[in-house]
């Protein structure tokens, strides 16, 4: 009697797992003709999308960096109200640390440099 029991749930597990490894196949083979499909119809047109898309990025990062750094000296004139000057803005990227973490080391760099 145990034996049959234990004949019963292979068989059944057995089959839930054959079912799962086709639905897994089914699901990778229709991914797959999706991209090849995708891939096809928008190639021609992303490259000219990107294009556009990169080159109105660039145009909007120049923009605002004009307006951080005016911002910016703006901001000190009013809370130093001319007491001081500024000397350098640097835009800080490809950190892992924070920003008012490299930005006090810049700080630092600078004044060794007086």
């Amino acid at each position: 009697m145990f034996g049959f029991g234990l004949t019963v749930a292979g068989i059944g597990i057995g089959i839930v797992f054959l079912e799962l490894m086709i639905l897994v196949l089914v699901i990778f083979l229709i991914s797959t003709a999706s991209k090849r499909i995708e891939g096809k119809k928008s190639s021609a047109a992303a490259v000219t999308v990107k294009q556009e898309e990169d080159h109105k990025v660039q145009e909007e990062q120049a923009q605002s960096e004009d307006e951080v750094m005016a911002v910016i000296a703006a901001a000190v004139a009013a809370c130093f109200q001319g007491q001081t000057t500024i000397r350098s803005i640097t835009r800080i990227t490809g950190t892992s640390a924070p920003a008012w973490s490299h930005a006090g080391r810049q700080e630092t760099m600078a004044l060794r440099q007086l």
